[in-house]
């Protein structure tokens, strides 16, 4: 049975996007997968469970089999929308509910 991995990540800018939606989130993130492992190396589904545009910060969830592929493609992301990034990993477990202690407003 292949279980997943949830990942409470947020997005690091010097300025604020002016447009971040889920949708652009999710792309970033899946760009940086493909271009790094390839089209069928990169090919995972990366689901967003909760995500704040005011935080920029989102919950994501993995295939356990693709969490190290996910965390590599998120360090190596350098800019969104044209603007220094970096994506940060507060806290990843097996268990969703063990990312409720993480600080959401």
């Amino acid at each position: 049975m292949t279980g997943y991995f949830y990942l409470d990540v947020s997005l690091d800018t010097e300025s604020r996007p002016e447009v971040l939606l889920p949708t652009y989130f999710k792309s970033k993130i899946d760009q940086s997968l493909q271009s790094i492992f390839g089209e069928i190396g990169g090919h995972t589904t990366v689901d967003i469970l909760k995500f704040s545009q005011t935080d920029q910060r989102a919950i994501l969830r993995v295939p356990s089999d693709y969490y190290v592929k996910l965390r590599a493609a998120l360090s190596l992301i350098s800019s969104f929308q044209e603007i220094p990034c970096c994506f940060k990993v507060n806290a990843a477990s097996s268990v969703l509910l063990s990312l409720l202690h993480s600080s959401w407003s």
